[in-house]
């Protein structure tokens, strides 16, 4: 039976409760259990659809074990009684799972630290809130630890550091590396934004077009989120008046007296009395008892219940807290809880006390937050699936709904990163888009942003440095098409991703004259990506567009040396997205290895995730026997590792050399037909194609040649659709020891070469735990790469091994795509940190990795010390601002 983390099965149960579609559907509001292992009819329901969710979940787990599992996680209360009757309110049962996890500590949110629960220590609770992390926001389980007292709670997030990691991370800078623009904030903050959105225009069906969508489409999912934000309106409503003595008695009653007063207040057009009838209404969408009212209704009742604040124009990140219509009432803080938290904080506090038979109010309460955790769920990837595909599922599905936030992104980024640390550099990601202007207009947006952001915010005593790293995106298909790029017969050049090539050569060509124009755009414009589904396009394919960049970025460097020489920007450099994806890990490993054989790979330059560098080829070959992959990449990677023999890059293992030889030769046979090339031409042929001058001369990616010229199995590859078909055709792959040793030995030399050339691996613990499928951050290759250093033997071997670097290979933390994986840069730091000890690392070695990790991000990045200074950034942008 195949292993899953008992963190990841425990909070999916814990969430289930609250964040699940029958959970809605049944309007749960208390789990009861009749006598031990007896629940009553409404619970029943509730887990046998959790039995049914988990089971094709837990990699053969019993259903006998998974429902030990589910009575733990529902009515294991605080007095530990695991026998006879309960009766648990949802309100209860948030609190005491919360307490299990978090203390409150002071100034913020801390992990619990008790010590006396046998397996309980924060190590371990760092694990689970992991997983924990991606079924619920965080921002609830913050409001339920703080429902039970009087203290305010200090944020929406949960400062998961220890003291002295989080010393490590506040007393120097911290660089982020490798951060998408698109996904760079948090739930909570992208929910306080719908808030304000939904009483101006919201989301439109159109755009919310994904199958999975929350509700069955998008048209039904709006409703419930602009339901959702009215009655929560009215929930706050009730709250206030109960605060201020107004209203004594419970919600029910409220839903007719309090209501009408607001609607005679509203001037409703139809008169007070439809105006109530549509409040119901609403609330019984929310409820799910009812039809919903017409989205064009309920946005127009919602913008005139929001009154002046809902008019309040949107120009700086702070108008998007400012205009929430909780506002007025809960006066939130610059820097401390928004106002979902402080609302949800005291509705719940409400529930524990006054407001524990109050039945209405805690239906609609659950039934509005059900609509916000499965507003989460849509957008945080679930775990258990490994691969890009699986990923793009869920950070595609942001595109239809940042909404405002679009327009404070990079404000955004740099309030989300901040927290916890002290923010020395932001590199943010983006795709570039096909026109100069627009180019320069996307700089100026930074340029913006780090004029606005004030010193001290987030605990900064300095401006971070700001880069803009331009993308160019990896697809199978052109959109809205069923054309491959990858068939010749089917792309209208006659090569092999040609149109791809011709379609981003405009964005690059935006690039170009961007600094041909405006030199002084390369100030933030620090680098180029090759970015998306890793293994849609080829490296050979994308060499010649990124080595234009580079080659504009250098006649701007050498522009701005005269005219700004005080700036000292240096040219861009290059960042790929690779080794992360693979069919096989020599494919993993062959294509990194692309980037440099290619000549794209300089000094400094960095890597994205390159999780084929540290994966254990033992470990690989145990859970990968015999994996299928295409005859044409299979190819590929006997031919490269013929290359790596005869260069002298690795030694040729007894009788391996031959039996490579022999399958390449019956695979090349079974690609190009007859006469077959020899091995000598198809090893030529792959090297030719990632130099662009080869590529040229035979017309790519728009003039095909009229012949081949002396690259005829080149020209094969490239234009023959035969070739293409039959290179498609799987085959099976067994590993072998021979292969296993080779892995070991290309993986070692490769490591030894980029830390040579001084790459840089960006490591994002989160998304590599989710697109790896890793049992846990323990397990990250990261670990392993850095094993004989942090866990040294008492051997002059291991001592030396201390006393010299850390680790072989140059590696920097970062945090990816902040809200599609639930996390922000300091918690990265910490699943890092927290992963060490539980793999038994002294923390005092911990701690120092942890600073080195952290020294060398910010070696390692793109960004230059004057896009930190106010007056540089005002000489990008238009004279009149």
């Amino acid at each position: 039976m195949a292993q899953v983390p008992h963190g990841r099965l425990l909070a999916e149960a814990e969430a289930w409760p609250i964040n699940s579609a029958l959970a809605y559907k049944e309007r749960t509001t208390q789990l009861v259990r009749t006598d031990m292992a007896v629940l009553n009819p409404a619970t029943a329901r509730l887990a046998a659809g959790l039995d049914e969710h988990l089971r094709v979940r837990a990699n053969g787990m019993s259903l006998t074990n998974l429902a030990v599992l589910r009575d733990s996680a529902w009515f294991r209360m605080a007095d530990d009684a695991v026998t006879g009757p309960r009766t648990v309110p949802l309100a209860h049962y948030l609190v005491q799972r919360v307490t299990r996890y978090l203390e409150r500590g002071g100034i913020r949110t801390v992990l619990n630290t008790d010590t006396t629960e046998p397996g309980r220590d924060a190590a371990e609770r760092a694990a689970h809130w992991r997983w924990l992390s991606f079924r619920l926001p965080c921002d609830l389980l913050v409001s339920a630890l703080y429902a039970t007292g009087s203290a305010l709670p200090p944020g929406d997030h949960v400062s998961l550091a220890t003291e002295h990691l989080r010393r490590v991370l506040q007393d120097q800078p911290v660089a982020d590396n490798h951060l998408h623009v698109g996904a760079a904030f948090s739930f909570p903050v992208l929910w306080s934004s719908w808030m304000v959105w939904l009483a101006r225009s919201g989301p439109t069906p159109s755009e919310l077009s994904d199958e999975h969508i929350p509700f069955g489409d998008g048209e039904s999912f709006r409703r419930k989120l602009l339901a959702a934000a009215i009655s929560r309106l009215f929930l706050a409503s009730f709250l206030r008046a109960r605060e201020i003595g107004a209203h004594t008695s419970d919600f029910g009653a409220f839903s007719y007296s309090g209501l009408r007063q607001m609607c005679e207040r509203l001037d409703w057009p139809e008169g007070e009395k439809l105006a109530l009838q549509l409040c119901h209404r609403v609330l019984a969408d929310l409820a799910g008892t009812g039809p919903a009212p017409s989205f064009t209704d309920a946005q127009r009742l919602y913008s005139l219940l929001c009154g002046d604040v809902g008019r309040i124009t949107l120009q700086q990140y702070e108008d998007l807290f400012r205009a929430d219509p909780l506002g007025s009432w809960l006066q939130p803080r610059q820097g401390g809880a928004t106002c979902e938290t402080l609302f949800a904080s005291r509705a719940l506090r409400y529930l524990l006390q006054d407001g524990a038979s109050d039945v209405g109010f805690a239906e609609l309460f659950w039934q509005y937050q059900r609509i916000r955790c499965m507003a989460h769920t849509y957008l945080t990837q679930e775990p258990g699936t490994s691969g890009l595909d699986w990923f793009r599922r869920f950070y595609d599905r942001l595109s239809a709904l940042r909404g405002p936030l679009d327009e404070q992104k990079y404000v955004a980024a740099m309030q989300h990163q901040s927290v916890d640390l002290r923010l020395g550099a932001l590199e943010v990601r983006t795709a570039p888009p096909s026109h100069w202007t627009r180019i320069r207009d996307e700089a100026r947006l930074l340029a913006r942003a780090g004029r606005q952001w004030q010193p001290g915010a987030g605990g900064e005593a300095k401006r971070p440095e700001l880069g803009l790293v331009f993308h160019l995106i990896k697809r199978r298909q052109a959109r809205g098409t069923n054309r491959l790029y990858a068939d010749p017969s089917q792309d209208d050049t006659g090569f092999r991703y040609g149109s791809w090539v011709r379609d981003r050569m405009l964005e690059v060509s935006a690039l170009q004259h961007a600094f041909a124009y405006h030199p002084e755009l390369l100030l933030l414009i620090r680098g180029i990506d090759v970015a998306s589904s890793e293994l849609a396009v080829p490296t050979w394919a994308t060499v010649n567009l990124l080595a234009s960049v580079r080659r504009a970025s250098v006649a701007a460097s050498e522009a701005l040396r005269q005219a700004r020489p005080s700036w000292n920007v240096p040219p861009m450099r290059l960042t790929c997205h690779v080794g992360e994806e693979f069919s096989r890990l020599v494919e993993g490993v062959r294509r990194v290895h692309e980037l440099h054989e290619s000549g794209l790979l300089r000094n400094g330059d960095r890597i994205g995730h390159g999780l084929a560098l540290g994966i254990v080829p033992r470990r690989w070959a145990d859970s990968s026997t015999v994996v299928v992959q295409t005859a044409e990449d299979r190819l590929d990677d006997l031919l490269w590792e013929l290359d790596r023999y005869g260069s002298g890059d690795v030694p040729a293992h007894p009788g391996r050399v031959e039996r490579v030889r022999a399958e390449a030769e019956k695979l090349a046979r079974l690609i190009y037909g007859e006469p077959t090339p020899s091995l000598a031409d198809l090893s030529s042929a792959r090297l030719r194609r990632h130099q662009p001058g080869e590529l040229s001369r035979l017309g790519f990616p728009d003039r095909l040649a009229q012949s081949p010229g002396n690259a005829p199995v080149l020209f094969s590859y490239l234009t023959d659709h035969n070739v293409f078909r039959r290179g498609q055709q799987p085959v099976e792959v067994r590993v072998d020891d021979a292969e296993v040793l080779f892995l070991q030995d290309v993986q070692r030399w490769l490591r030894s070469e980029l830390a040579r050339l001084e790459v840089t691996v960006e490591t994002n613990p989160s998304s590599n735990l989710l697109i790896g499928d890793l049992l846990g951050v323990e397990e990250h290759p990261i670990l392993q790469l850095a094993e004989q250093w942090l866990m040294p033997s008492s051997t002059e071997e291991g001592i030396a091994a201390e006393e010299n670097d850390h680790s072989e290979l140059l590696v920097s933390i970062n945090s990816d795509d902040p809200i599609t994986f639930a996390t922000r840069l300091a918690d990265e730091y910490t699943y890092l940190y927290f992963a060490l000890l539980r793999r038994r690392v002294p923390s005092a070695r911990a701690l120092r990795w942890m600073d080195e990790l952290r020294a060398r991000s910010m070696r390692a990045r793109f960004t230059v010390e004057a896009s930190s200074d106010p007056e540089a950034l005002r000489s990008l942008l238009p004279s009149d601002e």
